[in-house]
């Protein structure tokens, strides 16, 4: 009789923790925002939570642990054999995963913003009450613990990438909005390596050649601007422009125009400034420990329209083949 009253009162204490600790973290942090705009009840604990949304979480594991540790003690409380009571731990764990932690867990993701307004003041009384315990168990932790600072960059962009998700989840914004903002999100993180057109699927013609035969080459490649190269891809002058070799007939050479330069390192987003601001449609990606000329020293290049379908997904135009349209190394 002892038994069942522990297991079924340690079952609903750990029921409800673990449903509430679910429900919170599996509520859209739109939503409680909008609680807290509101100011109904409860939005000072959301509002906590938004701010450190780990804090409850902690608690409400703590006050399970506790829950459960106290149970056990009474469990081996005033049994005289050890096989009684490693048979009545065994019981009570039994209960206490079914009733306690699987069921309510599904609960909680079922029904997350109707229990979270009934269980976060349970959530914010259970936090007073495990302070104390909590600020110990991290100051004895401590020692063995290195915080490292997380940039503030890496926090805004995760916070951003999450509101992203729930964003979709909620329904809130188009997928391709969604996308577009995502794009934006990660282009900081990438570099030239990412987005460039390796060497061996370079396109380019030499300065070598007749007006008339790179104005035959250039008809046929389906590219409007090429990389004009001298001798090898390892020395590349500048570009040419679809446009001015039409304007030619084939007869003589057009204007040959400078392009921009990168390493395997520079970030897409230094990379697209400078490109914007010195008006270069071509950046040559380079490495850095090999002098210009030398074999190999040119790694690709990546085209303005490159870094912008990085931001806004796939630029096409009347002359792309749709889904098969293969991936340009000039823009």
């Amino acid at each position: 009789m002892r038994l069942s009253f522990i297991a079924l009162l340690t079952s609903l204490v750990v029921g409800t923790l673990t449903a509430a600790a679910i429900a919170v973290r599996s509520v859209s942090r739109i939503w409680l925002r909008h609680w807290v705009e509101r100011r109904l009840s409860g939005a000072t604990l959301a509002e906590l939570y938004l701010d450190r949304p780990q804090r409850l979480l902690v608690s409400a594991g703590t006050g399970i642990a506790l829950a459960v540790f106290l149970a056990g003690a009474a469990v081996g409380a005033g049994e005289r054999t050890t096989l009684q009571v490693v048979w009545r731990a065994i019981v009570l764990a039994l209960v206490i995963l079914a009733v306690g932690q699987l069921l309510p867990r599904a609960i909680g993701r079922r029904w997350p913003a109707a229990l979270v307004p009934l269980l976060v003041p349970l959530l914010r009384v259970v936090d007073v009450v495990v302070t104390p315990l909590r600020w110990v168990g991290g100051l004895l932790a401590r020692p063995f613990c290195e915080r490292r600072p997380q940039p503030l960059a890496e926090v805004a962009r995760s916070d951003i990438e999450e509101l992203l998700r729930e964003g979709a989840r909620e329904g809130v914004g188009e997928s391709q909005e969604i996308a577009i903002i995502t794009g934006v999100v990660q282009f900081g993180e990438k570099r030239a390596r990412d987005v460039m057109t390796p060497r061996d699927e370079m396109f380019a013609v030499d300065v070598q050649e007749p007006p008339d035969m790179i104005a035959h080459r250039i008809a046929g490649s389906k590219y409007s601007r090429v990389p004009v190269i001298d001798g090898s891809l390892d020395c590349v002058v500048g570009m040419v422009h679809a446009f001015d070799v039409l304007k030619s007939g084939g007869d003589e050479w057009p204007p040959v125009r400078p392009v921009a330069t990168a390493t395997l390192d520079t970030p897409c987003n230094e990379l697209l400034f400078s490109m914007l601001r010195t008006r270069r449609h071509i950046a040559v990606v380079r490495d850095p420990a090999a002098p210009v000329g030398a074999e190999a020293s040119t790694q690709g290049i990546v085209t303005l329209e490159d870094l912008l379908e990085e931001l806004v997904g796939d630029i096409r135009d009347e002359h792309d083949e749709p889904d098969t349209a293969p991936r340009a190394s000039t823009t």
